[in-house]
């Protein structure tokens, strides 16, 4: 059964323990971060001695991140 879109959002911010706020500021500043690293990772596929780590540290504070805010939830 599809749930409203009202519903969803609700059960998203509860099952994640946020308010909206909280939530867009979480979401936003990881999606803000991958477009950075992007941009690294684009000047290292040109130049590969600039930002050697970039991929790989986004991907650990990535998980680091959400491995925490699950941990910090309940």
């Amino acid at each position: 059964m599809a749930l409203s879109f009202s519903k969803r959002w609700k059960e998203h911010l509860a099952e994640n323990g946020m308010t909206y706020s909280e939530h867009f500021r979480f979401a936003a500043g990881h999606g803000v971060g991958c477009m950075a690293a992007a941009c690294y990772l684009i000047i290292h596929a040109f130049l590969p001695c600039f930002y050697r780590h970039a991929g790989s540290r986004l991907v650990h504070e990535l998980e680091q991140d959400f491995t925490d805010h699950r941990r910090h939830r309940f």
